[in-house]
């Protein structure tokens, strides 16, 4: 039938079916971004966190970003793609970027000793060979070097230069060789230290300009900072597990934690992180991308991760080969005091996604965000468990121990599946209900924690030490003598017993 012999009656058929289309449409399976819009803000205000910031990668290219809640609640500043966050160890993959850089442009070897390329500080002797201390040892934390975090400092105070934290004099005590180099893996933010200064002695500028000029400006990263911003009113406010502000910290050990970003430019940096898009970057070859992202011997991670099962160790990335359905996945987890952020990619389909809160409850968030991404892009993944004293806290704060108490058997008996229910998780709420002076509060948390796990010394131990805060000192006996029991070498426990019930003359 041509256009022109048409008639109304037709038309109106055609309408018709148009219209039978969308409503169709209209009742299909909520798209991921809808079910997010729908799905995000009732986690945030389960979990008490103040803002989330949600990207999605398809295809290699970054599809959709969005914001949820606020910066900062006092005057209701919305997240945007372009509020600032701290992303803690994600300044790890940034920093991995740079290093590549250099041995892109000829001027680093991955396997030479780190210490030729050293002046202002070396590598302390030790009983182990420093020599064997290579930039594809330290990019995979597989070096021996100790192991260190950073916990930031007042942003007022001018940041030393990297040798004085490399020598202890910041508080952080003073990095070592303790172990073989190569022979295991070991997660340390001193790693990137040296690696930060590697990046000073071979270009002969400040990290944070060489990470600028030679990574951010080329992918077109206009918002991203080592270090804090020139405005700091553009950052969103960290909130801490009681959902109170606290104070934006200025990192010093810029290269493992100190990197400030916003959702369009993380979005930006992990697209091109997919080595099919390494002809867009201007920064790094396919070639490099892919050494990145494989793991490296013995970088197998040791501590729990709770976003899938513990990875490997690439250069820069945390790799799990088999996590899609036998496709590979990468990424970086990243947290500060009020911070939790994550980068996701699946090279083979190009999918990765990007979320970013500003909370230390946030990897609750990031945990449901993440459930929802996985079904979509692959279906059929295991989701990852939400640490279960991040809704008891939520519940503590609502209604106090009593409702938290009830909460925790609720999720237990409904749904253990979605949560973490180790003995930590209540023994990490309690004390931290001890902290805020609501000792009845806290023995009433770790009374539950020894009710399900009656096997564990420490449980009892802990529940003791409370009940003797709270003055009943029976009762605090009766725990410290079950945790004697079921730990004789319990020094603690039996120190204390002597103190309360010494022994009769």
């Amino acid at each position: 039938m041509s256009a022109k012999s048409l008639t109304f009656r037709d038309l109106r058929f055609v309408a018709s079916v148009a219209c039978l289309a969308l409503v169709a449409q209209a009742h299909a399976a909520p798209t991921l971004e809808s079910a997010l819009d729908t799905q995000v803000p009732k986690a945030l205000q389960q979990y008490s966190v103040p803002g989330a910031a949600v990207a999605l990668i398809r295809g290699g290219k970054v599809v959709w970003m969005r914001g949820y809640g606020v910066a900062d609640p006092a005057n209701a500043r919305p997240i945007t793609a372009d509020t600032l966050f701290n992303v803690g160890s994600i300044s790890k993959t940034a920093t991995a970027w740079g290093v590549v850089r250099l041995v892109e442009d000829r001027k680093l070897d991955l396997d030479k000793p780190i210490d030729d390329y050293l002046h202002r500080w070396h590598i302390p002797p030790s009983q182990f060979d420093a020599r064997q201390v290579t930039a594809r040892r330290l990019l995979s934390h597989t070096s021996g070097i100790s192991q260190h975090g950073y916990g930031g400092s007042d942003p007022a105070k001018p940041i030393p230069p990297i040798e004085d934290s490399l020598n202890g004099k910041t508080g952080t005590g003073a990095v070592q060789l303790v172990a073989v180099p190569g022979s295991g893996f070991s997660y340390s933010g001193a790693n990137y230290m040296i690696l930060q200064l590697a990046i000073e002695e071979i270009t002969g500028e400040p990290f944070q300009k060489y990470m600028a000029t030679r990574v951010f400006a080329p992918l077109g990263m206009k918002a991203s900072h080592f270090d804090l911003p020139p405005n700091a009113s553009l950052m969103a406010t960290p909130f801490d597990a009681f959902a109170k502000p606290l104070p934006v910290l200025r990192y010093h050990e810029l290269s493992a934690a100190g990197l400030v970003t916003s959702l369009r430019d993380l979005a930006t940096l992990t697209a091109a992180s997919l080595p099919s898009n390494a002809s867009k970057g201007r920064v790094l070859k396919a070639t490099a991308l892919t050494t990145m992202q494989n793991p490296m011997p013995n970088s197998k991670w040791t501590d729990r991760d709770p976003y899938g099962p513990n990875p490997q160790y690439g250069l820069g990335f945390t790799v799990r080969p088999y996590q899609f359905a036998e496709h590979l996945g990468i990424g970086h987890g990243g947290t500060n005091n009020g911070w939790e952020s994550l980068i996701q990619l699946i090279p083979d389909t190009g999918d990765g996604i990007v979320i970013m809160t500003n909370s230390s409850n946030g990897s609750a968030v990031i945990a449901n965000v993440l459930c929802a991404w996985r079904r979509s892009a692959v279906g059929g993944i295991p989701c990852p468990t939400v640490d279960v004293k991040i809704p008891l806290l939520a519940e503590y704060r609502r209604g106090g121990a009593d409702t938290a108490v009830a909460l925790y058997r609720t999720l237990r008996e409904k749904e253990e599946a979605s949560y973490d229910f180790g003995v930590s998780q209540l023994n990490s709420l309690g004390y931290q209900i001890i902290r805020m002076g609501d000792v009845p509060g806290a023995v009433k948390i770790f009374q539950l924690n020894a009710d399900a796990n009656p096997q564990e010394w420490n449980v009892f131990d802990s529940l003791g030490e409370a009940q003797l805060k709270a003055g009943d000192t029976k009762a605090a006996i009766e725990s410290y003598r079950k945790s004697v029991e079921l730990n004789p070498a319990n020094e603690n426990g039996k120190q204390v017993l002597k103190e309360l019930d010494p022994p009769a003359k």
